[in-house]
Order: C-alpha cells, then structure tokens, then sequence
C-alpha cells in the first residue's frame, strides 16, 4: 500500500516540480546578473576602456554628447499617427573625462523624460567644446547595437564603415528609468525564482524518499490502527475516481491532499454532502465540477475530495450512507443551521446514537480497529 502510494506521490509532483526547477532556472538565468550588480554594485563606466565594454550594468555621469541619431515614438495603431516620442539614442565619448583612456564613440539610449537634460549637454558641448560642469547621473545596461542603430549612427556623422570600425564600437547603454524598480523586480523574481527552485527540489525529494508518507502514517496512528489493518483496508476499499485517489474502507476514507496522501478515519466522520460549482467566463457557463464535502471529529474539520461527475458523486454517498450509518448524508438548509446553531443537537441524529462500525452487507465481519 504505501509503495503504491509513495508512486502516486511521485506522479502527482514529478511534473509541477520539474517546472517550479526550470522557472527558478530561468529567473536566475534572465535576472541573476541584474541582482549581482543590485547587490555589489553597478560598474563605473567611465573607468571601461573601449575593449572592456560589453554586456555589464553600469552607472555613468553623462558630462559630454554630440546628440541624437535615433529616436523612437508610439503611433496609433488604427490610423497610424505618430503620439509622442518615447526615447532618444545620443552618441557620446566613452572615458569620460580622464585623459588616460583611448576614446571611443558609442550610443546611450535614454527615456523621452531626459531629453532635455541631454540637449542642454549636447548644446553645451557644441558651443563650448567641453565637458558639461554637472554630470547627468544615469544607470542602465550596456548592449549590442543593431543593424538600424549602427546606420543611424553612421549616417548621423556620414561616416565610412572604415571609419565606423576605427572610431566607434558597436554598443549603447540602455538607461532604465528607474534604478530602484530595475533593481527591486531583479531582486523580487530571483527571490520568487529561488523559492521556486527550492520547493521544486524539496517535493520531489520528500515524493521519491516516501517522506509524504508521513502524514499518512499520523493519520493511522492516531486512530490506533496497524499498518497491517490500515493495508487490509485500503486494498478492500471501493474506489470512486479514474486514478483511485478516492478510496472508502471500512475504517477510514483515503484520499490525496495535493500530493500527499491522506486517510480519514471513518469513525470521526459526521456529516457528507454534494458540492456543485457552475464555472461561468464572462457570464457563460463554461462547466460544472462535483465534489463531497465531509466534516468529521477531526483537526482538519473538513476535507473535500473532487469526483469525476454527478454520477460517481452521489454513488459515493450512497456508499457512505449504506457503510457508515453514524454519518449524516445529504444537504438541507435545515441542518446546515442546525450543525452551525447547534452541533450537539445534530450529532444526536446519528453520531451519538448509532454504533461506529461499518454494517455494509457483504462484509463477514463488522469492521473495527485493532
């Protein structure tokens, strides 16, 4: 019985926890750089030389600008009219102002939100032939340029290829608007991505160990019962779903909490019903689903077992019903008030006046834990 159980564990989490692993992969693997540098810091950029650049997340106080080559807008996609323009691609200096550092030219895209911070730099320049006397500090990630980039920028200062390749390398800085939200969703989804990745590993570990066995295992010693008495009944239990995750034994019903298996002692068992749910998306009905709900002498109070259909639904019950006569079946609005308003008066109904020991014919004897 449990082996078999230990399997069906297994089975239920292999899959949701192979993809909780590769999501925490991927969350390192898209984030993980950008929370390296939240945490150490962003490089300085003015300190790269040209052949250091690549793909690094830096901070650079913006003193020089020759101005833009490139912008980009949103338009209306219904009649194609330009909106507003929504961020500036500007060509400047890589080095800043140190003196010991060969220079290069590349490109720095920033929101439409500096815009006019980096013409009054760009203006500043041109007329003066120096650096501006307050940087503009900014953070962003350096990438590659593409092809359209890497021709506006050309075109922008009618330069040869030959001279592109000479004076220019082919990378920007990509400024994000915001440093706190950049590095604060980097550090939230790694966070989310290491949990994920955790929890995966832990359940299939606890899944392959027999370690969701445990709660079983309480559940039998609880009641008092053996592992060879528990056996007997589980492998005598009617079973009441496909995959046989619902089973009603004689001295306890089985079942699986997500994927941890379950047994509830029959004998604390007071009260079972029908539940259906319409399932509607945007006021259509899209389904139903059935379920018993059963509330019992118990720590959990409740447990609520999912059935395939209304057919295999009400045979449980009516199992339930023939099996248990302790066990209150049905749902009246009257009782519910009475189980809410007064419990003792509802367990008068059956629990505290029938026998607590399964009667279904066919059975030899009347079942009873040992």
């Amino acid at each position: 019985m449990f082996e078999s159980l230990k399997k069906k564990a297994l089975k239920r989490v292999i899959l949701s926890s192979v993809i909780f692993i590769i999501a925490g992969i991927a969350a390192f693997a898209f984030f993980g750089k950008r929370l390296y540098y939240a945490v150490f810091g962003y490089v300085t950029f003015e300190e790269l030389t040209p052949d250091q650049i690549h793909n690094q997340l830096v901070k650079v106080d913006l003193t020089q600008t020759f101005g833009y080559y490139m912008y980009e807008y949103k338009y209306d996609e219904n009649t194609h009219q330009k909106l507003e323009n929504t961020a500036y691609y500007y060509a400047f200096f890589t080095g800043g102002e140190s003196e010991e550092i060969d220079y290069a030219i590349m490109g720095i895209e920033v929101p439409a939100s500096n815009y006019h911070e980096m013409e009054e730099i760009a203006d500043y320049y041109t007329n003066n032939g120096d650096f501006y006397p307050e940087p503009l500090t900014l953070y962003g990630e350096i990438k590659k340029m593409d092809d359209e980039q890497i021709q506006n920028l050309k075109e922008s200062f009618g330069m040869t290829d030959q001279e592109f390749e000479e004076y220019c390398i082919p990378y920007y800085v990509n400024v994000f608007p915001s440093k706190a939200s950049t590095d604060g969703i980097a550090c939230l989804i790694c966070v989310v991505g290491a949990v994920l990745l955790v929890l995966g590993i832990v359940r299939l570990i606890r899944a392959a160990t027999g370690s969701s066995l445990n709660k079983i295992k309480a559940d039998m010693a609880a009641a008092g019962c053996t592992e060879t008495t528990m056996e007997s009944d589980f492998n005598r239990a009617a079973t009441f779903d496909k995959g046989k995750d619902v089973r009603l034994g004689r001295l306890f019903t089985y079942y699986m909490s997500g994927a941890t298996p379950r047994a509830l002692s029959n004998s604390k068992m007071l009260w079972a019903y029908q539940i259906t749910t319409t399932h509607r998306t945007n006021g259509i009905k899209t389904g139903t689903t059935y379920s018993v709900l059963i509330y019992a002498d118990d720590p959990r109070n409740s447990v609520t077992l999912p059935m395939p259909n209304e057919a295999t639904t009400q045979e449980f019950l009516k199992k339930i019903n023939a099996t248990l006569p302790w066990v209150v079946v049905g749902y009246t609005d009257e009782l519910k008030k009475l189980f809410n308003k007064n419990r003792t008066q509802f367990l008068d109904l059956r629990y505290n006046t029938v026998e607590h020991t399964a009667v279904e014919p066919g059975f030899e004897n009347p079942a009873s834990i040992q």
